[in-house]
């Protein structure tokens, strides 16, 4: 919904380049969509030293904080317009995602987005974040939908892993990368933009534009 992978990358690097440490743009790309607590553990197995991992962490979350209270948080492009179109057609509609609660409603606040949502579960909610099942299951419970009935949309790889271990179809909106073979064979569709996505769901549910 929101593109603030540019903005986390740009972190990354930032912080990166700040104590000149050699992250390369692969290990950027290995960690869109995983919670902060699974990149540092990523960043210790990757650069060998977990000293040095953690000051690059704690600096890139210091940067990824200050760029989501101090500069714009773009929309992709559709998404007011899907929200919209669920809304009109009484769609119940949730959040499940790997962030924290406090930058989650940073994000959904800022973007204005917050309205179209009663339900939003964050990563530090549940006992295992993506790609584990756990937020999407507890979406469907506060929608009192089951899981098999629910449709994901999805932009990293870790997310479409968490929905489909879910039990839940999903439609993946690539952000930085395309999904992997596995997951765009797995998926419902892969839309390369949220209007494309909003078509898709109209043709599945039946519904007029």
């Amino acid at each position: 919904m929101i593109d603030t992978e540019s903005l986390s990358a740009r972190a990354w690097r930032d912080a990166a380049a700040m104590l000149a440490i050699p992250l390369q743009q692969a290990h950027i790309d290995a960690m869109v969509g995983l919670a902060m607590p699974l990149c540092l553990s990523y960043l210790i197995a990757e650069l060998g030293d977990e000293a040095q991992a953690r000051q690059l962490e704690a600096l890139s979350r210091q940067q990824y904080h200050r760029a989501l209270h101090q500069q714009d948080i773009p929309l992709k492009p559709g998404i007011t317009q899907l929200l919209d179109w669920c809304e009109s057609r009484q769609i119940p509609r949730a959040v499940g995602t790997a962030t924290q609660r406090q930058l989650a409603d940073i994000k959904l606040g800022r973007t204005g987005l917050a309205r179209y949502f009663e339900h939003t579960i964050a990563g530090d909610e549940v006992a295992r974040t993506k790609p584990a099942p756990d937020v999407y299951l507890q979406a469907a419970s506060r929608l009192q939908v089951h899981p098999e009935h629910c449709i994901v949309l999805e932009d990293s790889t870790y997310g479409a892993q968490a929905a489909l271990a879910a039990n839940m179809r999903v439609i993946v909106v690539p952000d930085l990368q395309q999904p992997p073979a596995e997951i765009a064979k797995q998926a419902l569709a892969v839309c390369q933009d949220l209007f494309a996505a909003q078509a898709v769901l109209q043709r599945l549910l039946n519904l007029p534009h």
